[in-house]
């Protein structure tokens, strides 16, 4: 019978590869993506996770690790912590590239987001929002940063001339795949670094910034990897560097072992 690997990777992102990429499937593992849409609507860690931990009924699942890349792994923490609370062991988290959440990427994300969506004249302010101020307050935040997108892309949607009918539709459409985003991006914020009492494995590319111990973790090992960030998750030291860290599957009766 398969394992059960918990995946948190953000489909959205720009990447050479996903987690999936890794072959995990191949050594016994089931992969299970939790991160697809329709994206949870909450912007704290705790409670993002505890949507994905119903949605897909992981009460009810063997679960041998959970894998997170970059800025979701205190997402899979907080989903470590409610797994513990219901009754399962504390699974080890792998993280590929794992970054704390800071205040910096929340805003420069934004801006960025902004920026390509809007024509912003050189020296003046990108947005509107006091962002220092409302990342205190992420339901506050997330109203905000809704409705000074929905004025950005309406506008450029009316500089390109479409009727008020299209402009409302592509604006919706385009908004909601930016908050999808955003509300991910603050609930990795607004996580609490639980103890859940769990390792962490850390496996980075070549120069990654943070190669610390894991805030809430019992113990912290690092697994570099000479290869870019673009690179990592398609890498076979990757894949190894996983593997050493989990317990092998057993094979039923039925499964046949590769020659």
């Amino acid at each position: 019978m398969a394992r059960t690997l918990l995946v948190l990777d953000y489909p959205g992102r720009r990447a050479e590869a996903h987690v999936s990429d890794l072959g995990l499937d191949h050594h016994g593992y089931e992969l299970l993506d939790l991160l697809h849409t329709p994206l949870p609507d909450e912007v704290t860690g705790r409670e993002y996770t505890k949507v994905l931990a119903d949605r897909h009924a992981l009460e009810d699942r063997e679960v041998t690790a959970v894998l997170a890349y970059c800025a979701a792994a205190p997402l899979a923490q907080e989903l470590a912590r409610h797994l513990v609370e219901a009754g399962h062991p504390p699974p080890p988290l792998i993280f590929f590239n794992a970054t704390p959440s800071a205040a910096d990427s929340v805003r420069d994300d934004y801006t960025t987001i902004l920026e390509q969506l809007g024509d912003s004249l050189p020296g003046t302010p990108v947005t509107g929002l006091d962002l220092p101020q409302l990342l205190s307050a992420p339901h506050e935040l997330i109203h905000a940063m809704s409705g000074e997108l929905d004025a950005v892309v309406r506008q450029s949607l009316v500089d390109d001339l479409y009727d008020e009918e299209e402009i409302t539709e592509a604006t919706a459409q385009i908004v909601a795949v930016y908050l999808d985003l955003l509300r991910y991006q603050i609930s990795a914020y607004h996580s609490t670094a639980p103890a859940w009492g769990g390792d962490a494995v850390n496996i980075v590319s070549a120069g990654h910034f943070f190669q610390s111990d894991w805030a809430g973790a019992r113990t912290t090992r690092l697994v570099r990897v000479e290869c870019t960030p673009a690179e990592l998750l398609s890498r076979p030291e990757t894949r190894d560097g996983v593997l050493a860290h989990l317990p092998s599957p057993t094979p039923t009766t039925t499964e046949r072992c590769a020659p």
